[in-house]
């Protein structure tokens, strides 16, 4: 079963102040050539990752181990009991560490009241797809208080959801209540030729490093390959499967490959758009992102069956 609606509301005026920063900074040079891409990439990793802010700390319980070879923060809340756990599997092209904004995103999840489990994986191009999948199907498939697990994750890591999703309901842990992904990176390849048209509108990603960067996640494999670009995935037999998409994201349209995908598979896929968004503006300390972070915590708490669906 196939759902797609859209937000049409316009965007608000700081946020309209917010994206043309974006193009001021010169967001996208991130990704702009395999060189930069790499270049930009070994900085950031050399920083490390963002650990929590104070403000997360504050307001929740942090825990940090190293569980399955990777660190691993575990935040939920300090007095109430959650009722479901979230493995988020943070974004980045599979090269950039865990940021700030994140732990935005995480605490506001955790507010459900939910425990909200975040991998700082092994990051391209020092480490692979098949380095990095068994890791995050064993943390995934762990029994943590008995509580349902919902996989959710931006951009690259919206694409880990997918593909560890996959393998759990193929018989490697039990499968998830719900998979969430937020603006996804489904095809690493950016085959649709619908790509080039939307970049001049993104103000976050280009084409040509991201490209490099799902060749680097790729190792071996064919960027192609279903667990690199999950637009190819088999659907049937997922659990429900949320997707939230902005209609500036260059990652749009392998959505809508899936979405056709989904009509004909035994999967129930809801595809969420919002008007004149951008990639993972969710993390954002943005009015919209606001907005979707409280229809987040709805769908977790659809998902504990708190709240009805």
């Amino acid at each position: 079963m196939l759902g797609w609606s859209t937000d049409p509301r316009r965007r608000h005026p700081f946020t309209v102040l917010y994206v043309q920063l974006m193009w001021l900074r010169r967001d996208k040079l991130a990704f702009e050539g395999a060189q930069r891409t790499l270049s930009t990439a070994r900085r950031r990793q050399r920083s490390g990752d963002a650990p929590p802010t104070r403000r997360v700390r504050w307001v929740h319980r942090v825990r940090r181990a190293q569980r399955h070879g990777m660190t691993v923060w575990s935040v939920r809340p300090r007095r109430r009991r959650a009722v479901v756990r979230v493995v988020y599997l943070h974004g980045g092209g599979y090269v950039h560490p865990l940021t700030s904004d994140y732990w935005r995103l995480v605490s506001a999840l955790a507010r459900t009241p939910a425990v909200v489990e975040v991998p700082a994986y092994p990051l391209a191009p020092d480490a692979t797809v098949d380095d990095v999948l068994p890791a995050l199907v064993a943390l995934a498939a762990e029994d943590v208080d008995r509580l349902p697990t919902v996989v959710m994750g931006d951009s690259a890591g919206g694409a880990l959801a997918l593909v560890v999703a996959r393998r759990l309901c193929d018989g490697e842990g039990p499968p998830p209540r719900r998979v969430v992904c937020l603006s996804p990176w489904l095809d690493a390849t950016l085959s649709e030729p619908e790509v080039r048209d939307l970049e001049a509108s993104d103000p976050m990603l280009a084409e040509s490093g991201l490209r490099a960067a799902g060749r680097w996640w790729a190792g071996r494999r064919d960027p192609a390959d279903p667990e690199v670009s999950p637009q190819a995935t088999r659907l049937d037999g997922l659990p429900p499967v949320d997707v939230l998409v902005g209609d500036r994201d260059i990652l749009r349209p392998a959505v809508e490959t899936l979405a056709e995908r989904a009509r004909d598979a035994d999967v129930d896929l809801r595809v969420h758009e919002v008007t004149s968004m951008f990639h993972v503006w969710m993390t954002r300390a943005i009015p919209e992102g606001r907005r979707t972070r409280r229809a987040l915590v709805a769908l977790l708490r659809t998902a504990a069956g708190t709240q009805p669906g």
